[in-house]
């Protein structure tokens, strides 16, 4: 039945990340959680299902349950688990109209979505990203959410606009626009705020790619610039003054540096970094972070379908914000000031049979929540991923 329908143009997607990770040592505490996000989708090819060429549309839906390890046991800031991606509750999440236009050379997406994507690629992202547990990884860089707060990362979707054009195989230029409203985040809502309250989110990225035509044979390699500004008042750390606005930039590239096999085994090694700005330390929690690994895929010839990965993340926090917080413990020695975190993940998925994959994996987070105070925290488990 799902073969056909995807014929006719309706393609159903169900989408289980369950991850039971525990931290024996550091932290805030020790303990063992589960946390899972269910997605249920429905795309329709509007080429084969209505006769109108070039259009899609994209209605979703989705389940977070279970436990945050990082929030209620490590107390950290890089969510261990890649299920972490919203508090638990369900949400209406992709309500969209995409239409390609000009043989796919310009294609242009309006409704409800967010600037990642669940499947494939929206703003700063790489295919690279998908191999890890940790969301400092996984899907797109974590401190652009964590310094432009906003709804507008999967399954925290909002309405907004993007514009997508190739002007060649080796350019690819993006912009959007995004209501930025927190509330409509929040878990009562299940997704259904619809208003338009903002403030306004604006982003922007120019895409090189390297060897990517059908038939090049060299090593693929992507390099993206981006930018964002998001609107509305914030106070600063140090006073009681509000400032307009927040921006900041990021770079994110990927290279394949080497192949197990032929052009078209998909085994290879390749490596990633990306590095984001957002230099106003008044009203940005991290301004400087950057991250960086390798996975190999395939890296033996009798499991093609598996992947190895190594990533290292690292999060400055703003010296502004750890003044304020210093004359905040003053009275409260609860408050813990915040110099830098760092995450450290290794893993290795296990493709099963189609459409199952097992990740046990083991990740490193020094100075939990960004605090020396607080050990050094070990955290392991298995990121399990079953997609129908």
């Amino acid at each position: 039945m799902r073969t056909d329908l995807w014929a006719a143009g309706f393609e159903p997607t169900l989408l289980l990340i369950t991850d039971p990770y525990g931290n024996p040592t550091g932290g805030l505490k020790q303990g063992f959680d589960t946390y899972s996000l269910l997605c249920a989708d429905l795309g329709i090819d509007t080429t084969r299902a209505a006769g109108w060429r070039g259009g899609r549309v994209d209605v979703g839906w989705s389940w977070n349950f279970g436990n945050q390890l990082s929030q209620e046991v490590v107390g950290n800031v890089f969510p261990i688990q890649s299920a972490d991606v919203a508090p638990p509750g369900t949400r209406l999440t992709n309500l969209s109209f995409t239409q390609d236009l000009l043989d796919g050379a310009v294609s242009v997406r309006a409704g409800r979505f967010s600037i990642d994507a669940l499947y494939g690629q929206e703003f700063a992202g790489s295919n690279y990203f998908r191999s890890f547990t940790s969301v400092a990884f996984n899907a797109v860089p974590f401190s652009l959410f964590y310094n432009a707060p906003g709804p507008f990362g999967y399954p925290a979707t909002t309405w907004g606009a993007r514009v997508k054009v190739l002007p060649s195989d080796a350019l690819c230029l993006m912009g959007g626009i995004f209501n930025a409203d927190p509330e409509v985040d929040e878990a009562d809502q299940h997704g259904l705020d619809f208003s338009l309250k903002g403030p306004a989110l604006a982003i922007a990225e120019i895409g090189l790619r390297s060897n990517q035509p059908p038939g090049a044979t060299g090593l693929p390699g992507n390099l993206k610039f981006g930018g964002y500004t998001l609107g509305g008042d914030v106070q600063e750390y140090d006073s009681t003054e509000e400032s307009s606005g927040r921006y900041g930039f990021y770079i994110v590239g990927d290279q394949m540096i080497m192949r197990f096999g032929g052009v078209g085994d998909g085994r290879h090694l390749g490596v990633f970094g990306s590095v984001v700005v957002a230099p106003d330390e008044s009203v940005s929690p991290m301004p400087y972070s950057a991250f960086g690994g390798f996975v190999a895929y395939g890296p033996m010839a009798s499991r093609p379908k598996d992947f190895l990965s190594f990533g290292v993340a690292y999060g400055g926090f703003s010296s502004e914000l750890r003044e304020a917080q210093r004359v905040q413990q003053l009275t409260d020695p609860s408050v813990l000031p915040q110099l830098f975190e760092m995450a450290i993940e290794a893993s290795y998925g296990i493709q099963v049979q189609p459409g199952l994959v097992l990740q046990p994996g083991m990740q490193v987070i020094v100075n939990p929540g960004g605090s020396p105070d607080v050990d050094t925290a070990i955290a392991a488990g298995v990121n399990a991923v079953i997609r129908f």
